[in-house]
C-alpha cells in the first residue's frame, strides 16, 4: 500500500502536475478524518507503535464498568460507531483536529460599556470592561474547569458562540 507522499509523487509524475496540485487532488479524493483534540493526543503518543497500542487499548477498556471511570478517549472509542475506522484512517491518511467552539461571556446589566469575562495572566477569570480584549474567547471546557460553567444557564449573562 502506498502512503500519501508516494501517492502524491506518483500523481505529480503521471499527471505532469505540480506537487502542490497533486496534494490538493489527493486531499480532495481522500479526506482526512476530523477528530477531537484528545483523540489526536492519544494518537500522537502511540503512533510509532500504532498496531500494538490500538489492540492493547481496545482489550484493556473495562467494559461493563461505569463510563465515569473512562477517559475521554475511551468514551469516544466506546460511543463512536466508526472509531476503529477513523483511527486506522488517521494512521494512513493523517487527520485534522476538530476546532472547539469558542464563546464570549458578557454581563447583560450594562449597555455600551459591557463587561466581558476575560482570562488574565495574574488574576484568572474576571469580568472586565475594555481591557484584555484578546483574552475574551473561551471554550466550554475552559469555562467549566475554571468554575464558570454556570454562565451557560444564567439569565444575567449573555453567552455567544464566536468563530
Amino acid at each position: 500500500m502506498m502512503n500519501k507522499n508516494e501517492a502524491v509523487q506518483k500523481l505529480s509524475a503521471v499527471g505532469h502536475i505540480s506537487r502542490a496540485y497533486a496534494e490538493d487532488l489527493y486531499d480532495s479524493i481522500i479526506p482526512k478524518p476530523i477528530v477531537p483534540q484528545y483523540v489526536a493526543d492519544w494518537y500522537e503518543e502511540i503512533k510509532d507503535s500504532f498496531n500494538y497500542d490500538l489492540i492493547e487499548t481496545i482489550t484493556t477498556i473495562p467494559y461493563g464498568s461505569d463510563e465515569e471511570d473512562f477517559s475521554d478517549f475511551e468514551k469516544w472509542l466506546d460511543d463512536e460507531k466508526e472509531s476503529l475506522t477513523i483511527l486506522i484512517n488517521m494512521h494512513q491518511f493523517g487527520y485534522e483536529v476538530e476546532k472547539e467552539k469558542r464563546y464570549t461571556v458578557k454581563l447583560k446589566n450594562k449597555v455600551g460599556n459591557e463587561d466581558y469575562l476575560v482570562k488574565t495572566g495574574t488574576n484568572g477569570f474576571r469580568f472586565y470592561n475594555g481591557i484584555y480584549m484578546n483574552h475574551r474567547f473561551h471554550t466550554r471546557k475552559e469555562l467549566e474547569e475554571a468554575g464558570f460553567g454556570w454562565v451557560f444557564d444564567c439569565e444575567g449573562v449573555e453567552v455567544k458562540e464566536v468563530e
